[in-house]
Protein backbone atom coordinates (compact mmCIF):
# COMPACT_ATOMS: atom_id res chain seq x y z
CA UNK A 1 0.00 0.00 0.00
CA UNK A 2 1.26 3.72 -1.24
CA UNK A 3 1.24 6.18 1.73
CA UNK A 4 0.63 9.77 1.58
CA UNK A 5 3.57 11.45 1.56
CA UNK A 6 3.00 14.91 4.06
CA UNK A 7 4.91 17.28 6.48
CA UNK A 8 4.84 16.57 9.90
CA UNK A 9 5.10 20.31 10.78
CA UNK A 10 3.98 23.88 8.38
CA UNK A 11 6.54 25.39 6.56
CA UNK A 12 7.66 28.74 7.85
CA UNK A 13 5.76 30.59 5.29
CA UNK A 14 2.82 28.08 5.77
CA UNK A 15 -0.75 30.17 5.17
CA UNK A 16 -2.50 28.40 7.46
CA UNK A 17 -0.14 29.88 10.26
CA UNK A 18 -1.24 32.88 12.03
CA UNK A 19 2.19 34.41 11.83
CA UNK A 20 2.41 33.87 8.20
CA UNK A 21 2.80 37.22 5.78
CA UNK A 22 -0.48 36.56 3.78
CA UNK A 23 0.45 38.92 1.09
CA UNK A 24 3.03 36.12 -0.49
CA UNK A 25 0.16 34.30 -1.62
CA UNK A 26 -2.14 35.53 -4.34
CA UNK A 27 -6.13 35.64 -4.86
CA UNK A 28 -5.45 32.54 -7.27
CA UNK A 29 -3.83 30.70 -4.55
CA UNK A 30 -6.42 31.52 -2.09
CA UNK A 31 -9.00 30.19 -4.77
CA UNK A 32 -6.97 27.02 -4.88
CA UNK A 33 -7.35 26.59 -1.18
CA UNK A 34 -11.00 27.29 -1.07
CA UNK A 35 -11.54 24.46 -3.53
CA UNK A 36 -9.80 22.49 -1.11
CA UNK A 37 -12.05 23.62 1.81
CA UNK A 38 -13.87 22.01 4.12
CA UNK A 39 -16.06 22.54 7.39
CA UNK A 40 -17.66 20.95 10.07
CA UNK A 41 -21.39 19.33 9.16
CA UNK A 42 -20.01 20.62 5.05
CA UNK A 43 -17.41 18.41 4.51
CA UNK A 44 -15.10 18.66 1.30
CA UNK A 45 -16.35 16.08 -1.27
CA UNK A 46 -14.43 12.90 -1.78
CA UNK A 47 -13.11 14.02 -5.48
CA UNK A 48 -11.89 17.68 -3.38
CA UNK A 49 -8.35 18.79 -4.10
CA UNK A 50 -5.83 17.94 -1.39
CA UNK A 51 -3.33 20.66 -0.76
CA UNK A 52 0.51 20.57 -0.95
CA UNK A 53 2.74 22.41 0.54
CA UNK A 54 3.40 25.77 -1.58
CA UNK A 55 7.45 25.12 -0.78
CA UNK A 56 7.35 21.05 -2.24
CA UNK A 57 7.13 22.00 -6.20
CA UNK A 58 7.43 19.61 -8.87
CA UNK A 59 11.37 20.40 -9.11
CA UNK A 60 12.01 20.17 -5.23
CA UNK A 61 13.54 17.30 -3.50
CA UNK A 62 10.15 16.47 -2.13
CA UNK A 63 7.44 17.00 -4.72
CA UNK A 64 4.06 17.26 -3.55
CA UNK A 65 4.12 16.25 0.13
CA UNK A 66 0.65 17.00 1.96
CA UNK A 67 0.54 20.37 3.37
CA UNK A 68 0.65 20.24 7.70
CA UNK A 69 -0.98 23.49 8.50
CA UNK A 70 -3.82 22.53 6.06
CA UNK A 71 -4.34 19.17 7.15
CA UNK A 72 -4.50 20.07 10.57
CA UNK A 73 -7.33 22.53 9.71
CA UNK A 74 -9.06 21.17 7.14
CA UNK A 75 -7.99 17.43 6.60
CA UNK A 76 -10.52 16.03 9.51
CA UNK A 77 -13.70 17.54 7.16
CA UNK A 78 -11.74 16.66 3.47
CA UNK A 79 -13.33 13.28 3.14
CA UNK A 80 -10.09 12.24 0.95
CA UNK A 81 -8.24 12.93 3.80
CA UNK A 82 -10.17 10.51 5.86
CA UNK A 83 -10.83 7.71 3.52
CA UNK A 84 -6.76 7.58 3.51
CA UNK A 85 -6.61 7.82 7.19
CA UNK A 86 -9.39 4.81 6.83
CA UNK A 87 -7.05 2.84 4.79
CA UNK A 88 -3.96 3.20 6.37
CA UNK A 89 -2.02 5.65 3.90
CA UNK A 90 -2.14 8.47 5.98
CA UNK A 91 -1.55 8.20 10.07
CA UNK A 92 -4.50 9.87 12.23
CA UNK A 93 -1.60 11.79 13.74
CA UNK A 94 -1.33 13.94 10.34
CA UNK A 95 -4.59 16.05 10.97
CA UNK A 96 -3.40 17.04 14.44
CA UNK A 97 -1.34 20.00 15.20
CA UNK A 98 1.88 18.93 17.02
CA UNK A 99 2.66 20.08 20.51
CA UNK A 100 5.48 22.83 19.16
CA UNK A 101 3.30 23.94 16.22
CA UNK A 102 2.82 27.38 15.49
CA UNK A 103 -0.71 29.04 16.03
CA UNK A 104 -2.76 27.98 13.05
CA UNK A 105 -5.92 29.90 11.51
CA UNK A 106 -9.22 28.21 13.12
CA UNK A 107 -10.40 27.58 9.18
CA UNK A 108 -11.03 28.82 5.81
CA UNK A 109 -12.83 31.96 6.75
CA UNK A 110 -10.26 33.18 9.50
CA UNK A 111 -7.40 32.86 7.13
CA UNK A 112 -9.44 34.75 5.05
CA UNK A 113 -10.73 37.70 7.65
CA UNK A 114 -6.77 37.58 8.85
CA UNK A 115 -5.54 38.24 5.11
CA UNK A 116 -8.39 40.77 4.20
CA UNK A 117 -7.20 42.94 7.29
CA UNK A 118 -3.21 42.82 6.97
CA UNK A 119 -3.66 43.08 3.07
CA UNK A 120 -2.05 46.39 1.50
CA UNK A 121 -2.76 44.89 -1.89
CA UNK A 122 -5.66 46.90 -3.51
CA UNK A 123 -6.50 43.64 -5.65
CA UNK A 124 -7.10 41.66 -3.06
CA UNK A 125 -10.76 40.58 -3.25
CA UNK A 126 -11.57 38.19 -0.18
CA UNK A 127 -14.89 36.95 -0.16
CA UNK A 128 -16.79 35.51 3.26
CA UNK A 129 -17.15 31.74 1.77
CA UNK A 130 -18.48 30.33 4.89
CA UNK A 131 -19.32 27.31 4.32
CA UNK A 132 -19.39 27.67 0.41
CA UNK A 133 -16.99 25.99 -1.71
CA UNK A 134 -16.18 26.77 -5.84
CA UNK A 135 -17.15 24.35 -7.76
CA UNK A 136 -14.12 22.29 -9.37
Amino acid sequence: MTTRSHRTHPCTQCPWRTDADQSAFSDEDMAKLLHANGIAGVEAALGAPAMACHVDQPSTAHPMRLCAGWLAVVGPHHLGVRMDMISGRLPESAVVAGPTWPQLHRDFNDLMAARAKNSVRPECNPTNVQGRRHKP
